[in-house]
């Protein structure tokens, strides 16, 4: 193993086909998503549809929790050796930057486009914390960041480190970003579309960059789901104060 993969922690690869079968479902069920079949049922039932977010996401955990469970152990353990002040420093200045980053985008959003929306991908998410905010805090907050860390930081940005660390980040960033804006592809004018694309994209190149920089997946989720429940805070205070 040369210099530059030791500094990653290793990944047992017995389980290559439950990684690779990850990665299909992941894609198969964004494709789902953008084709409009949970959307279409989560009018006629809004559980429906989360039901079926939650059990792709139950599922993913379990794959990759058999799969890369000797990765987990030692990354949880690397990071949970680090100071609790150290880690709450790395959090919040992941958050700030993530919180820049999208100011960045929204600025240029609203300078370039006349009609403004919320991307479909979030505004299905939002519709669940009306009536089952329990399980979309569980979802958004905990179980997203989780599988979606692991799936690009922790699978990708690792097979494509190889072929460079910054072709890894600029690589993952771009499908972190698409892979978000799928269910609205087609559904908003492209100036819109590129724009809301852009948060997304500036939002996978930080989590790739920190990735790169701290070598610990846990540090990503934590910074993930801290920003996911910042989302999920100010989510649940609209609807409060709407009532």
């Amino acid at each position: 193993m040369n210099k530059r993969k030791s500094n990653y922690i290793y990944i047992e690869m017995r389980h290559k086909m439950l990684i690779v079968g990850v990665i299909i479902i992941h894609v198969c069920f964004m494709l789902i998503g953008a084709s409009g079949i949970i959307s279409g049922l989560k009018e006629k039932n809004i559980f429906y549809g989360l039901l079926i977010n939650m059990i792709y996401q139950l599922t993913l955990i379990i794959m990759i929790g058999v799969a890369m469970k000797q990765y987990l152990t030692t990354s949880f353990k690397k990071f949970k050796a680090d100071r609790i002040s150290v880690n709450i420093k790395r959090v919040l200045a992941g958050v700030g930057m993530a919180f820049l980053l999208s100011c960045i985008a929204r600025i240029i959003e609203m300078t370039v486009c006349s009609n403004i929306s919320v991307p479909a991908n979030q505004s299905n998410v939002n519709g669940y914390f009306v009536d089952y905010p329990i399980l979309a805090v569980i979802m958004s907050v905990i179980m997203g960041p989780f599988t979606e860390e692991l799936i690009y930081r922790g699978i990708l940005f690792r097979f494509f480190s190889k072929y460079g660390e910054l072709c890894a980040v600029l690589v993952t960033g771009f499908l972190f970003g698409t892979m978000h804006m799928l269910s609205s592809f087609g559904n908003t004018n492209i100036l819109l579309f590129l724009c809301q694309w852009l948060d997304y994209f500036l939002s996978g190149i930080l989590l790739g960059f920190i990735y790169k920089k701290y070598k610990n997946i846990w540090i990503n989720i934590s910074i993930h789901g801290t920003w996911n429940l910042i989302g999920a805070v100010m989510i649940l205070t609209k609807i409060m104060l709407a009532k």
